[in-house]
């Protein structure tokens, strides 16, 4: 994380962070809260609670009323990424041990299930809005996500996978959880119906970008900026933008015999990775156009300087 970005964002991560531990045991029972503890002690960058302070600044809301909010969704990614490095079997997560290679798979999804009660009580929590429509809507939301998370693993024993087939996966498992904390962001400031749906297009396109981009940082980034082991995804099997490219070009069923350096080659040489680069970088423009909607602000610059750190990153 660059010093810039904890300049600018700061002291809004120091208050999600208070917001996200701010729970109270209904028992003494450390196999439970100690794993969900470790989780949240692992420090992501909290992109989506960010996304939803800042949201709600950029539509004159008060921050303090769209904490609860945020910090609901970063507790919902939570037990979305504990789960999927159990059915990823990765073993590490932003450099450290992931919760069952710490513990064992029985305490994560334990783990991650009591994460995901913890985002329902605290979106419950809100002191703005209407928590009906929130709850709904985080519902929904959680659904989406498994949803793509089935996709993601039946594309690992499907040969062919279309470039339609994969957009739509990392829509269901990546973009809607963005598009929901831009959604949460301006009903927490109690903005108009136009307005909320310019955010979640933002939040929406956002993702999109994000999610393409992870893909080839997972292969291109440095291993300290990852957190994890670099090519992760290419053992995994996993179908990506940058396989189907690839295959399209090559006329190849599949790559996963290549080991990552002549992976890496062949995505050079045939133009695939700057043809990967031009199409987040096209997502990011779509989400930038859709904060137009709002008022010219303070408030709204920070909300595109977050973006605009998140386009350039070299972390995962």
């Amino acid at each position: 994380m660059s010093g810039n970005f904890k300049e600018q964002f700061g002291h809004d991560i120091e208050l999600i962070d208070r917001e996200i531990g701010a729970f109270t045991p209904n028992v003494e029972a450390p196999l439970f809260y100690d794993p969900i503890r470790y989780m949240l002690n692992l420090k992501g960058k909290r992109i989506r609670p960010l996304l939803v302070l800042l949201c709600a600044e950029a539509c004159a809301g008060k921050k303090e009323n769209a904490l609860a909010a945020a910090a609901a969704v970063e507790l919902l990614h939570n037990f979305t990424l504990v789960h999927d490095d159990i059915m990823d079997q990765d073993d590490f997560r932003r450099g450290q041990l992931t919760v069952h290679k710490k513990w064992d798979i029985s305490t994560a999804i334990l783990a991650g299930d009591g994460l995901m009660g913890l985002a329902f009580q605290k979106l419950l929590e809100s002191p703005v809005g209407d928590r009906a429509v929130m709850t709904a809507r985080m519902v929904q939301t959680m659904i989406i996500i498994c949803e793509g998370q089935a996709l993601d693993k039946s594309f690992e024993n499907q040969k062919l996978v279309s470039v339609e087939q994969y957009m739509d996966m990392i829509a269901r498992k990546t973009a809607v959880l963005l598009e929901l904390s831009c959604e949460l962001g301006g009903l927490a400031a109690e903005t108009d119906d136009k307005t909320i749906e310019n955010l979640k297009k933002f939040g929406y396109h956002l993702g999109l970008g994000f999610q393409i981009q992870d893909d080839l940082l997972d292969i291109i980034a440095a291993e300290n900026n990852l957190g994890k082991k670099i090519g992760s995804d290419l053992k995994m099997h996993k179908q990506t933008l940058l396989t189907i490219r690839l295959r399209e070009k090559l006329r190849q069923p599949d790559f996963y015999d290549k080991d990552l350096e002549t992976f890496k080659k062949l995505l050079h040489d045939t133009g695939v990775q700057g043809e990967i680069e031009t199409e987040y970088k096209s997502q990011f423009r779509l989400a930038f156009a859709a904060l137009e909607c709002l008022p010219v602000t303070s408030q709204r610059d920070r909300l595109y300087s977050l973006a605009k750190m998140i386009e350039n990153r070299t972390w995962r």
